[in-house]
This record gives C-alpha cells, sequence and structure tokens, in this order.
C-alpha cells in the first residue's frame, strides 16, 4: 500500500527523533523520553527509549541537587519497572526530616515531584510527604502563570493515572506554547494524533454499523446504549494501530456486556435470571428451554461475538486461550446472579462480602482475561492458569474501579433496586454520613493504587502485559468515574473527551 504525504512526513519526522537519543546530556534524555510518553508518541521510539531508560538508570551523578532533574529521572524509571528507591529524596530535606521550604519557589520542581510521588507504594512514607508538600504549593500557585494550566492538569489527572490518548490530547496543547517545545516532537504529535485519529474514526464507524444491524436495542429498549461509550473504553486500553481488532473486540464484547449488566440488574426476574445463569453455566446456548424471548436475542448476539473470537483466535493459533475466555465470562455471570439474589432477597453483604462480588460484577477481570488471551501469542500454561486466579493487580485495579464507580453511581444504582453499594454498606455497618463514607473510600482507592504502583515495579516478563492491561483499565475509570459517572450520564465530559479523541483534530 502507498504511503500518503502524511505518513511519509512522519517516517521523516520520526527517524530525526531518532538521532535525539545520541545525546550524552542526562537531562535532554530525561526530557525527550517524558515529552514522548506526555505527547502520545513514546509507541514509535519503544527500543530507543528502552535503551535510554538503561542508560539513565545505570548513570547518575549523586551530588545533582536539582528536584525538577531528581524527581523526573525517579518517575520515569518507576514508570518503566525500575525499583528505584525513594531515598533520593532525602537530600531535599532540611535538618528537621521536612522538605526544604527554598523548593515552594520552584514551581517545575514541584510539578516534577508530585508527579513523582503518585508512583508511591505503601511503604514509601517519604513519597507520602513529598505529594503533601508539592501539593499543598501547588494549590496555592494554580492560578498563576505561565504555570496555572500545568498544575491545575497535574492536581485534577497526575500522568501516572491518566488515559494516555487523552493525556497526550491536552498536552500537544500545552507544549506548544511552553519554552522548551521542540518543533520536531510537536508536528510529529500533531501529525501522528491526527492519523490515529482518522483510524480510529474508521473503527467507531465500523463498529457503530455492526451494532445498528445486530438491532438489540430495537428488542432490548430497557437497557444503555453506549457505542462512543465503549469505544472510548477499549481506546483507553490500546491506541496503537497495530491493535485495532482487538480494540474493536473489547468495545463489541464491552457494549454486550452493558446489556448483560442491564438484564440483571434492571429487567430480569430471579426465576428467569437463575435459568438464564445455568445457560452460561453449561455454556451451551441450544438449550435454551424456558429462557424468555428477550434473553434469547440477547444470547444470538453474544455467541455471534464470540463466534468471532474464536475465529481470530484460529488465525492467530492460540484457540486454546477460548477456555479461559469462557470460564472468566462464566465467573462474571456468576457474580450477577449473586447480586441479582441479594437484591430480590433484601440480604444485605458485608463489604468484604460484597467486594468479594463485585470486584468480578465490575467485569475488570474478564475484560483483562479476555485483553490477554487476544494479544499475546506466547502465554504458557501456568500463566493461563494464574490469569483464572484473578492475579493481584487485577483484583487492586478491579478494586479502584468499583470504589470509584460506587462513590459516584450510587443513586443511579439504587433508582435500578440495585444491591447496596461500598458507599451504602459503609453508611449502615458504621453508622457514618455520606461524606465521611466518601472519604474513606476515597483512601481506599489511594491505598490501592500505592499497591499496584508495588506489583509494576520489576514484574516477570511473563507478567508484563497483564500489568499494563490492568493499568491502563484503571486509568480509564480514573477518566470515567473522577467526578461523576460519566459512562452513564454521558452529556458532560464524557461527551467532551469523546469530540477530543474522536471529532475534533489537534491543531497548534
Amino acid at each position: 500500500m502507498q504511503m500518503s504525504a502524511i505518513e511519509k512526513r512522519i517516517k521523516e519526522l520520526k527517524e530525526e527523533v531518532k538521532t535525539m537519543f545520541s545525546t550524552n546530556d542526562l537531562a535532554e534524555k530525561l526530557a525527550l523520553v517524558d515529552d514522548l510518553h506526555r505527547l502520545g508518541i513514546y509507541n514509535h521510539f519503544e527500543d530507543e527509549i528502552r535503551e535510554a531508560i538503561r542508560c539513565i538508570n545505570d548513570h547518575v551523578e549523586n551530588d545533582i541537587c536539582d528536584i525538577r532533574f531528581v524527581a523526573l529521572r525517579f518517575r520515569l524509571l518507576r514508570q518503566e519497572g525500575y525499583a528505584v528507591p525513594p531515598g533520593v529524596f532525602s537530600k531535599f530535606k532540611d535538618s528537621e526530616g521536612k522538605f526544604k521550604q527554598e523548593l515552594s519557589c520552584d514551581v517545575e520542581g514541584l510539578i516534577q515531584l508530585y508527579e513523582a510521588s503518585m508512583l508511591g507504594t505503601n511503604d514509601e512514607p517519604i513519597l507520602e510527604e513529598a505529594m503533601d508538600f508539592a501539593r499543598g504549593h501547588m494549590e496555592r500557585m494554580k492560578g498563576e502563570e505561565p504555570y496555572a494550566a500545568q498544575i491545575r492538569r497535574a492536581l485534577e489527572t497526575p500522568f501516572h493515572r491518566g488515559m494516555r490518548r487523552l493525556e497526550a490530547r491536552l498536552y500537544i496543547s500545552l507544549y506548544a506554547k511552553s519554552k522548551a517545545c521542540n518543533t520536531i516532537l510537536l508536528e510529529l504529535a500533531n501529525l501522528d494524533f491526527n492519523h490515529l485519529q482518522s483510524i480510529h474514526q474508521a473503527e467507531i464507524k465500523s463498529f457503530s454499523i455492526w451494532w445498528k444491524e445486530l438491532g438489540l436495542m430495537n428488542n432490548l429498549p430497557f437497557s444503555r446504549d453506549k457505542v462512543a461509550e465503549c469505544y472510548f473504553w477499549s481506546l483507553g486500553v490500546w491506541f496503537e494501530p497495530r491493535y485495532s481488532t482487538e480494540r474493536l473486540f473489547i468495545a463489541k464484547l464491552g457494549i454486550l456486556i452493558t446489556v448483560l449488566d442491564d438484564i440483571y440488574d434492571a429487567y430480569g426476574t430471579i426465576e428467569e435470571l437463575q435459568l438464564f445463569t445455568n445457560v452460561f453455566e453449561r455454556w451451551n446456548f441450544q438449550d435454551v428451554d424456558g429462557l424468555p424471548e428477550y434473553m434469547r436475542i440477547f444470547l444470538n448476539a453474544f455467541v455471534g461475538i464470540m463466534a468471532e473470537i474464536d475465529e481470530e483466535l484460529r488465525k492467530k493459533g492460540t484457540l486454546h486461550h477460548k477456555h479461559y475466555i469462557i470460564e472468566s465470562c462464566k465467573a462474571l455471570v456468576r457474580a450477577y446472579f449473586q447480586e441479582a439474589v441479594w437484591t430480590n432477597t433484601g440480604y444485605k453483604p458485608t463489604l468484604e462480602e460484597y467486594l468479594n462480588v463485585s470486584l468480578i460484577s465490575f467485569a475488570t477481570p474478564m475484560f483483562t482475561s479476555v485483553s490477554l488471551c487476544l494479544m499475546a501469542k506466547d502465554l504458557s500454561k501456568d500463566t493461563l492458569h494464574w490469569l483464572l486466579t484473578v492475579p493481584k493487580i487485577v483484583k487492586d485495579s478491579s478494586l479502584v474501579c468499583r470504589l470509584m464507580d460506587d462513590i459516584v453511581s450510587s443513586e443511579f444504582e439504587q433508582q435500578r433496586k440495585h444491591v447496596e453499594s461500598s458507599l451504602e454498606i459503609c453508611m449502615r455497618d458504621e453508622g457514618i454520613t455520606k461524606q465521611e463514607a466518601v472519604a474513606k473510600l476515597n483512601e481506599m482507592v489511594e491505598n490501592v493504587w500505592k499497591d499496584i504502583n508495588k506489583q509494576w515495579l520489576n514484574p516477570l516478563p511473563s507478567r508484563k502485559h497483564l500489568n499494563v492491561l490492568a493499568l491502563n483499565f484503571t486509568r480509564v475509570v480514573e477518566v470515567i468515574y473522577k467526578h461523576e459517572d460519566s459512562y452513564t450520564n454521558s452529556e458532560g465530559q464524557m461527551k467532551e473527551n469523546i469530540s477530543l479523541l474522536l471529532v475534533r483534530p489537534v491543531e497548534v
């Protein structure tokens, strides 16, 4: 296929960027790697970045006292899985063990320190102190130019927790106004984003046509119709062109799982749901005696997407992954049914009982398993069996997702006669106000993020793909459930985010 003029220019710019890695200046190398990540073009330079990070890890002068340099190096190394110790920040403390007040005037240093602290684990108090110190001063400065927009963005969504495609879209505009702007990087980021956007637009068009032709909403009008939102979610997991097939499968499965969730939560009787669950347990979709018509219609659609997945696995030579996809789907349906039983009987679970089930019902474990089975070709039997146990990083990802969803979605769910959420359970069991319960759940979210960070360090090669998937699913949820349930109520920030990624091209 002949390259377009834009693709040719992107190729030329990539070659120019590769020459920039030859610098021996560590500060320049750090800035380059950071810019490539933030501008969303790091996927073009994976080998070069890997080698640059290795050099950065091997060569550092211990007497460097520039907080910007030290914090950026720490973050980039941790971002790549290096377990660099947090003691590197001790030199920035005074005789009383507090961060030196002179740092409070270094705006760029504060931002870098705050961003670095987001990769801390639960056993690193110095990073907690760094976070509090930096955040306090940044709150004071967030109206001051020329750093106001950068400070506000960092406080709203630290880069480590941000959805990669959205972060790139927002950063390109900030970078264009920066004194440190490199015109080659800016042009490449601009062209690459718009080029990828055209690919993503074609994908969502294909997805929308598939969904319309499926006709499910004509027969199941009680369900949510979430085409753009499901594609947005899958785009947060993978944005690279090479994952186009996987991205569309996750979007298709996502919209069907939304319908499935609504069947269990909002429409099916407990007797119907028992029969429905039995069909999934048998994984025999011809044996549907006793099921109402709307459930049969859904199952026809579900069988269709599973057949497509089977064919994709067959083409890749990984049909043995099918068993693990099936088992993860069964686990999801079991969790949905357990919640339906609780709701139907009026049972009020403890927080532990609720989370044991709802971590599965949020569907993160299922989506993570399906995603890994679709993308990976060299999964060992041990890895696949381990996947079925729901590894800790997947549980932690799902816990962040579930808690953030519960904090902002409780009113909507209770309108559907739903099982009590973690928010209501905390209020009931501990006799606390909603505000106090929200604070407690937010604290739990922060602690779980630190557990995720811990598992991110020094991962086994066979588990790196899973770690990336779990982290990216969590990042998407940070965007969708930060202040509201923008998946269900998508007219506000979700609409704006979808427009940024799929409608409006970058113009700088």
